[in-house]
């Protein structure tokens, strides 16, 4: 393996950047050499630091390889992941995206999973990174567990840009339950990052005045689960050298930004996918190339609509079958630009329950005054309940929008449209069989 050293000045910008060694053995006060001065170095980071899984159930845990320049150098980088105690979690690196490894709860308890990181750099050698470890513990298979969906595992940001970040609390079918999470909190390692935040959003403000080289930090958030237990992400920041564009990718759904999916077998989901550069501003036409969409989960697919990048994601999982959690990692290609931005969503393929309407978003009104009738129906594994399964059904709107009329359900509203603009509607009940209260938010527009 041949040696490398690491930039002083990045170690210092970042205390928890993973080193090798640090001072790559040079010692004493003396200038250092070109070589050490221009060395490209790395580091490796997972994205949860604890996490928890029900026996025979699966989570899907992603690491990153960075280099001291800011380059995600992941691709180039083979994982070895291993779990201390195989009796009560096993972890088995994805084929299909560098980088993923599935989590199954085998036995209630609590162990730790490890991966080590070895980087082929492009003089062909190698650099093994420190071992990067998370708590993994593991429940009864009837009970519910959550996790953190932290969308971008690395950041590359330039000096002075402020940029907002959000992470996810989801339980495992998938529900976005971030408002019932307690003391999120949320921390940067170094100066190069500070951080403003509420609740599971942050505002990140990177800085870095050199012209020469780039620093790092790592943004750590934590919540406190419902079930008490306290889960933890990170996100690792590069702040490039002054003057340099960077480029992130944003997945929304129907308008709103969205890491977390529900797919079931007979109801694809479905989100939008584009490139914002540092200074905000959309730079989707310049990723010319061809776009990837890679599922750690063998079931669940994903295809673009014809010349842009809204995306269908589908599940061949059967009627019945289900929970299966595991990330969908998008990669931005170009061929005017090096940069390949990802992001990557956490899905849910036939959640145990869930809420769904019969028709897909966004919905629309063309005709006013004449009303659409909407129902939404409770999912058990993608399979259809009666309406009876759900109680206390409840509507309500906004926009311009009317409900009601007579011959309805309580599962089913008439929808009619007063005047042209969004509107929203909000649907709930009470799922009889665990008494959890279910939620669904219905988007659409009268034209």
């Amino acid at each position: 393996m041949k040696a490398r050293s690491w930039l002083g000045g990045l170690v210092c910008a970042a205390a928890t950047f993973l080193v090798a060694a640090c001072g790559g053995g040079g010692g004493g006060s003396g200038s250092s050499t070109p070589t050490a001065a221009t060395a490209v170095n790395y580091a490796a980071k997972l994205n949860i630091t604890t996490a928890e899984v029900g026996v025979g159930r699966t989570i899907t845990i992603s690491a990153v390889a960075v280099d001291s320049n800011g380059n995600d150098v992941t691709s180039s980088t083979s994982f070895a992941w291993t779990s201390m105690d195989n009796a009560v979690a096993s972890v088995v690196g994805s084929t299909a995206t560098v980088g993923n490894a599935v989590v199954t709860g085998v036995n209630t308890g609590t162990t730790k999973v490890q991966v080590v990181a070895t980087v082929k750099a492009a003089d062909n050698s190698t650099v093994q990174l420190p071992a990067q470890i998370a708590t993994i513990t593991v429940v009864p298979a009837s009970a519910t567990t959550y996790s953190l969906s932290v969308p971008n595992t690395s950041l590359s940001m330039t000096d002075g840009q402020t940029l907002p970040v959000k992470v996810s609390l989801v339980d495992n079918n998938g529900n976005d339950v971030s408002a019932n999470g307690s003391g999120w909190a949320w921390s940067s390692s170094g100066s190069a990052v500070q951080v403003t935040a509420s609740l599971n959003s942050a505002s990140l403000k990177a800085s870095n005045s050199s012209t020469t080289a780039a620093a790092a930090a790592d943004v750590s958030v934590s919540v406190t689960a419902p079930d008490g237990r306290v889960l933890g992400g990170v996100i690792f920041v590069t702040v490039q050298k002054n003057g340099s564009a960077t480029y992130r990718v944003v997945t929304t759904q129907n308008g709103d930004p969205v890491n977390a999916l529900q797919v079931l077998s007979s109801y694809p989901a479905k989100f939008t996918a584009r490139v914002l550069r540092n200074d905000d501003q959309d730079v989707t036409a310049d990723f010319d190339g061809a776009w990837t969409y890679v599922a750690t989960s063998p079931t669940l697919s994903a295809s673009e609509a014809a010349g842009t990048h809204d995306v269908t994601v589908s599940t061949s999982l059967a009627k019945g079958a289900g929970p299966t959690q595991g990330t969908l990692t998008v990669t931005a290609a170009s061929t005017k630009l090096a940069a390949k931005p990802t992001a990557t969503l956490n899905v849910v393929e036939n959640p145990e329950w869930t809420l769904m309407p019969d028709v897909q978003q966004p919905l629309v009104l063309t005709m006013l005054g004449i009303p659409i009738p909407v129902t939404v129906g409770l999912k058990n594994f993608g399979n259809d309940t009666p309406s009876s399964a759900c109680t206390g059904w409840n509507w309500t709107s906004t926009g311009p929008v009317l409900l009601g009329g007579s011959g309805v359900g309580p599962n089913q509203q008439l929808v009619t449209g007063t005047a042209a603009g969004d509107f929203t509607l909000t649907v709930s009940c009470t799922n009889v069989a665990d008494g959890k209260l279910m939620t669904l938010k219905l988007v659409g527009t009268v034209k």
